[in-house]
C-alpha cells in the first residue's frame, strides 16, 4: 500500500470523519506539535537510564497517540466507541513521577540551565515542545470544545519534563562523581602497591593460616573490574574471607540491582562448599547427593556460574562472587580476575 495519497497536494488534510482543511488549520498545528513531542520523547528516551523514567516515556508516547486522535476528531459523531483516551489516571501518574524524581533532587533557587547530560537536554527540548502545545491547545480552545484534562495533561506534561530532565542530570552528574573517584582511588592504590618493597607482597597470615588481606583484595577488585571493562558488562563483584564473611562488595555504574544480592551468595557459596558455583548444578538435580541444597539454606547458596573459591599455595583463603552478565561473562570475569593473581586451585 502506498503512502502517498496526492490528496494533500494542495495544502488540505483530513480530520478523522473526512472532513478536510487546510494544513495551517489551528487544530492541524495543534495535533502537528503534539506529534513532533512525540518524536522527541522517542529521541529522549534511547538516552535516559533510569527504568522507571524509561517505561514513564513509553506510557506517555502511547497518550500523546491518543490525544492527537482525539485533536484530530473535530465532529464528535465521528469518534470511534473504543477510542483511548488520555484521563485523569494518566494525569495522577505523571504528578506521582514528579514528586518521585524532586523527592532525589536538591532545592534550586534560581533558574536552571537546561541539560547537562545528553538525557536531560533531549528532555528540557521535550518540554518545550510540550509548552508550545499546550499553548495552541489554549488558543484552539477559544474556538472549539476541548475536554479540560486535554488541558491539564499537556500542562503537567511539561512539569514532569523538567523534573526527569533534572533528575537524569543528576544521576549522570552523581555517576560521574563516582567513576572519578574510582579512577583515582584505583590510581592511588597502583601507585602505592607499586612503591611498596617486595618484602609486603608475601602472602599475609592471620592465626598462623593465609589470609586474604586488604592489598590482595583490592588488587582482586581492580582486575574484576578491568575483565567487566573489556567485556562491556557492568557488574557487582563480592569478596569473602575463607569463613563466608564479607570483605568487600562493589557495583559498577548501571550493574543490576539484583547482582548485589546475588554476588556476594555466589562469593560464599565457593567458600561453603569449596568449589567454582557452576560445578554444583549436576549435584542438586533430584536424586543427586545435593538435592535440595538451596532450598535447605535459606537461599544463601546458589549453583550458577560466577563464584569461585580463591586459593593461596594450595589453601583456602576466600571467595570471589562475579554478577551482572550472563552466567558465561560472569565467568569469565572472575577467571580473569583469579587467574591474573594465581588464586586458582592449581596455581
Amino acid at each position: 500500500m502506498s503512502i502517498y495519497t496526492k490528496t494533500g497536494d494542495k495544502g488540505t488534510t483530513a480530520l478523522v470523519g473526512g472532513t478536510r482543511v487546510k494544513k495551517t488549520d489551528l487544530r492541524v498545528e495543534t495535533y502537528g506539535t503534539v506529534d513532533e513531542l512525540n518524536a522527541m520523547l522517542s529521541l529522549a528516551s534511547k538516552e535516559v537510564k533510569d527504568a522507571a523514567n524509561q517505561s514513564l516515556l513509553e506510557a506517555l508516547q502511547y497518550q500523546l497517540f491518543y490525544l492527537g486522535a482525539e485533536l484530530a476528531t473535530a465532529d464528535p459523531a465521528a469518534t470511534k466507541a473504543n477510542q483511548r483516551v488520555v484521563t485523569a489516571d494518566d494525569i495522577t501518574a505523571m504528578e506521582n513521577a514528579i514528586d518521585r524524581c524532586m523527592a532525589a533532587l536538591p532545592p534550586v533557587h534560581s533558574f536552571v540551565l537546561p541539560g547537562t547530560s545528553e538525557a536531560g537536554s533531549r528532555l528540557h527540548v521535550a518540554r518545550t515542545i510540550a509548552r508550545r502545545a499546550e499553548r495552541r491547545l489554549v488558543e484552539l480552545s477559544e474556538t472549539a470544545t476541548i475536554r479540560p484534562e486535554l488541558l491539564k495533561y499537556l500542562n503537567r506534561l511539561s512539569d514532569c519534563l523538567y523534573a526527569l530532565a533534572r533528575f537524569e542530570d543528576q544521576q549522570a552528574h552523581t555517576d560521574q562523581i563516582v567513576k572519578t573517584v574510582i579512577q583515582r582511588y584505583l590510581s592511588a592504590t597502583t601507585e602505592r602497591r607499586n612503591a611498596l618493597p617486595a618484602a609486603t607482597t608475601a602472602t599475609p597470615v592471620v592465626n598462623g593460616q593465609l589470609a586474604l588481606d586488604f592489598s590482595l583484595a583490592h588488587r582482586l577488585l581492580q582486575q574484576a573490574i578491568c575483565a567487566a571493562n573489556e567485556l562491556q558488562v557492568p557488574v557487582v563483584i563480592a569478596l569473602t574471607d575463607r569463613h563466608g564473611n564479607a570483605i568487600l562488595t562493589y557495583r559498577m555504574p548501571d550493574a543490576l540491582l539484583v547482582s548485589l544480592e546475588l554476588a556476594p551468595k555466589k562469593a560464599y557459596t565457593a567458600v561453603a562448599l569449596k568449589a567454582a558455583t557452576h560445578e554444583l548444578s549436576a549435584a542438586i538435580q533430584p536424586g543427586a547427593d545435593l538435592f535440595q541444597l538451596e532450598a535447605s539454606s535459606g537461599g544463601k547458596v546458589v549453583t550458577f556460574g560466577g563464584g569461585y573459591p580463591l586459593y593461596r599455595d594450595g589453601h583456602l583463603v576466600g571467595g570471589l562472587g562475579i554478577s551482572g552478565g550472563s552466567v558465561e561473562q560472569d565467568m569469565r570475569i572472575a577467571q580473569a580476575a583469579l587467574h591474573g593473581l594465581h588464586l586458582g586451585k592449581e596455581e
